[in-house]
Parts: structure tokens; sequence; C-alpha cells
């Protein structure tokens, strides 16, 4: 837990890193909860006392191919600058049509693991496939039989 506002205000810089198998709902959407992710925060307040933080994750996830079923690893990296409010702060009207930052209610005390894992998972892909990889054949089905051949033997008994 930490006070993102007084980090913003103070210009710090928090970098840490944490096992993904920590991270429960990341864990719950990979194929393996394996490794870790790398994150940091950078504080800033801009020239109109507005305050930021800059945030960079990076780790490697195992995720399922869609397409093939096998592990996929996948480069989670993500980059993000946000607008710090107070509870009940509206965003300031121009940064509703700026999409370099997304604004974010924080309260005295903000869980950075949460917040690390909610800018994963909106990270994730939605369907997760390798470049190039087959799909999964039955296993012992030479050949399906198609269901107009079945019907072309019924017309013929007719």
């Amino acid at each position: 837990m930490i006070d993102l506002r007084a980090l913003a205000r103070d210009g710090r810089r928090l970098e840490g890193e944490v096992p993904v198998s920590r991270l429960g709902r990341v864990a719950e959407s990979v194929l393996e909860p394996a490794g870790t992710v790398a994150f940091g925060f950078q504080g800033e307040r801009d020239d109109e006392g507005k305050l930021h933080v800059d945030l960079w994750i990076r780790g490697s996830l195992v995720l399922q191919c869609q397409r093939c079923l096998e592990a996929l690893q996948w480069p989670c990296e993500v980059e993000n600058r946000l607008l710090l409010l107070r509870p009940g702060e509206a965003p300031p009207e121009d940064e509703l049509e700026n999409d370099a930052e997304d604004a974010l209610e924080v309260e005295p005390l903000t869980d950075l693991l949460a917040l690390v894992e909610d800018e994963v998972l909106l990270a994730l892909p939605l369907v997760p496939r390798h470049d190039d990889c087959d799909p999964p054949v039955k296993a012992g089905v030479d050949e399906e039989i198609s269901p107009f051949a079945v019907l072309r033997q019924l017309r013929g008994k007719v």
C-alpha cells in the first residue's frame, strides 16, 4: 500500500517485481502462473499542479494458444500514464478526450499490486494465438464422414 498522490507530488520513483502466482486474477487467466512481472511507477506534478504517475510493466506470461491449445509465451509490456484524481473528483473535460493517459481515482492508500494486476489483465490478448500453428486434430480419425454422404447413401436405398 502506498500513497500514490504523495509519490507524484514528490516526483519519486518506485520499482519492484512480483511473482505471477501472487497476482491471483492473472494467475487464473494464464495457462501456467510461472515467472515474475517487473513494474515501475514514476510520479510527476505538471505545471498546472495535476498529479500524474507513469507506469510500466514487463514480464512473460504463459498463455494457452486458442488455435493449437499449446503453451504460448506472451511478452507482457505495458506503459500507461495515469492522472490521479481524488475520490469523487470528476476528470477535467480536456482529459476525457486525451487517449495518452487514463484518469484514476485513488484513495489515500493504493494497493500497487492490485493496480499492476488490473493493468496486466487489461493488456491480455482476447484470443491468444501463435503466429503460425495448426489446430488440433482428432486422434485415430483419418477422414470425417460428411453428413451429405450419409444422405446420399439413404437416398440410394429408397
